[in-house]
């Protein structure tokens, strides 16, 4: 429980950080506008702190449901259901602004 609460805090300071990158930099740069990612505008651009956030995400998910299976074919199902579910939650902060 503590851990989901601390991935969501994390992820929201992440994205809280990101709108004040953003504010600050159209104040610095009016002319200019920053490049976002088109398929998922809240991920950072850096590929690391990227990598990061949707590790996040993914042990948030993957602490939600039951313990991964033995079985290869069970498993193989585990994964296509986790994989589905941070597919969602993606799609779903892709529209989340906390600033």
């Amino acid at each position: 429980m503590i851990e989901a609460l601390l991935a969501i805090l994390a992820l929201t300071l992440i994205v809280c950080w990101r709108c004040a990158c953003q504010a600050s930099a159209r104040e610095r740069h009016a002319t200019q506008q920053l490049p976002q990612s088109k398929s998922h505008p809240f991920l950072p651009e850096d590929a690391v702190l990227r990598r990061h956030v949707i590790s996040l995400v993914h042990h948030e998910i993957e602490a939600t449901l039951p313990p991964r299976p033995s079985d290869s074919v069970l498993l193989r199902h585990h994964q296509a259901l986790l994989m589905t579910k941070l597919e969602q939650r993606l799609a779903e902060l892709r529209h989340y602004r906390t600033c």
